[in-house]
């Protein structure tokens, strides 16, 4: 499924790379992957087996958010210092991609 991207953010604390777009239909994408090189087209895999370090969804706007905030943005609350504030700026970057 190709999709066009809207924002990027890697992240070494969090060991992965996040991944928001949007399809050509209007739908929302979130991909987050540990090591696997994203083009413009998200992998099959990816939306099939979805894992802790690697997966995608295709959704709304509001689905994607939900997701984003329940999978990183959870990691603000919990671990320490470091890991909090590299997930808060994931979140937001995020989201402020999202906005357009």
């Amino acid at each position: 499924m190709k999709f066009i991207e809207l924002e990027r953010i890697a992240n070494e604390v969090l060991t992965c790379e996040y991944i928001v777009g949007k399809t050509e239909n209007g739908q929302y994408v979130y991909i987050w992957t540990e090591n696997e090189e994203i083009g413009n087209e998200i992998p099959q895999n990816l939306l099939d087996n979805p894992e802790w370090f690697k997966g995608a969804m295709v959704g709304t706007k509001e689905q994607i958010i939900d997701e984003i905030e329940n999978c990183v943005g959870s990691f603000r609350y919990h671990g320490d210092e470091l890991l909090q504030e590299s997930a808060t700026e994931v979140v937001e970057t995020l989201l402020e991609a999202l906005e357009v």
